[in-house]
């Protein structure tokens, strides 16, 4: 799934599909699912182009810049999305943590104000 032009909440199905395939019952996925979409128009609003990749992460490109979003199960205190800044060349090296999203208050705000 490669396009700049399908919505946000088609990337919403596809990513839940691919971060917990057959497990509707997930802690994670309850977790995550009720403030993935708000996330998810955030990056719609400011993406140049974005893409789901093989390792289950969200990809995008902003402002001659490359990130991916991913699940990180250590975040406090139930886990979240971080927004990871990566090197554009293929072996997409992790350069830091643009954003954190632990909880619907952090999805919201970014959703009002999506800013890396």
């Amino acid at each position: 799934m490669k396009d700049k032009d399908f919505s946000a909440e088609r990337m919403a199905e596809a990513y839940l599909a691919k971060l917990f395939p057959d497990k509707a019952d997930n802690p994670h996925l309850r977790h995550v699912a009720s403030w993935l979409g708000l996330l998810l128009l955030g990056v719609e609003e400011i993406k140049d182009r974005w893409w789901l990749s093989r390792t289950k992460h969200l990809c995008f490109e902003f402002d001659g810049r490359r990130f991916k979003a991913r699940y990180n199960h250590r975040l406090k205190p139930r886990g979240g999305i971080e927004i990871i800044e990566v090197e554009p060349k293929s072996g997409r090296t992790d350069i830091g943590v643009a954003k954190v999203i632990s909880n619907l208050k952090d999805a919201a705000k970014f959703f009002r104000a999506p800013r890396l």
